[in-house]
């Protein structure tokens, strides 16, 4: 699948909405991930898919999947894949506000929490996204990124892989941060 980018992503959510309106329905979309980062964040110029949990599910189903085949895209290009990583402490806000689509995204706390937790190697992205919420959130200290990971994400995603890929993370950001000083 081609990398959806702001513009595809935006589009998507209009023809969504309007599916929406004419079964005279309201649906929400919590975005997380490559899509908040794109969107939201603009950290990055696309996403493969847009992780995001959503409601009314069924309804939702089968909106994303007749927007996939209207568009040429593959079905899964909107999906809740990311639910099991999502908890009741992460902190979001509304994105976009449509007539029958409301679209939020997760704040940089609950998606840097998200990243870290997730720690797959490349060619996933969650290296370059942990770097760059990092800066924004101006972490000084490791134990800062392991406090996010405790306060957002369930104690099973507290690993040492997760542990070890936030010290790495937080040694990647230092060493760019002194060479950005020189």
């Amino acid at each position: 699948m081609d990398e959806l980018k702001r513009e595809d992503m935006l589009h998507y959510f209009e023809e969504i909405n309007e599916h929406l309106a004419v079964a005279d329905k309201h649906g929400e979309i919590l975005i997380a991930g490559g899509a908040a980062l794109t969107l939201v964040f603009q950290a990055r110029n696309s996403t493969y898919d847009i992780d995001a949990i959503f409601e009314p599910k069924e309804d939702m189903r089968k909106i994303i999947k007749d927007v996939a085949q209207a568009n040429g895209i593959d079905d899964d290009w909107l999906n809740d894949a990311v639910k099991g990583f999502m908890t009741d402490k992460m902190k979001f806000s509304t994105f976009l506000e449509y007539s029958h689509l409301t679209v939020s995204s997760l704040d940089a706390e609950s998606l840097l929490a998200m990243k870290l937790v997730s720690a797959r190697p490349a060619p996933s992205k969650d290296m370059q996204d942990s770097l760059f919420l990092i800066k924004i959130l101006n972490i000084e200290s490791e134990d800062q990124l392991l406090e996010i990971i405790n306060k957002y994400t369930h104690s099973s995603r507290h690993t040492l892989h997760a542990k070890f890929f936030a010290m790495e993370a937080f040694s990647k950001y230092t060493k760019l941060k002194q060479h950005d000083n020189m």
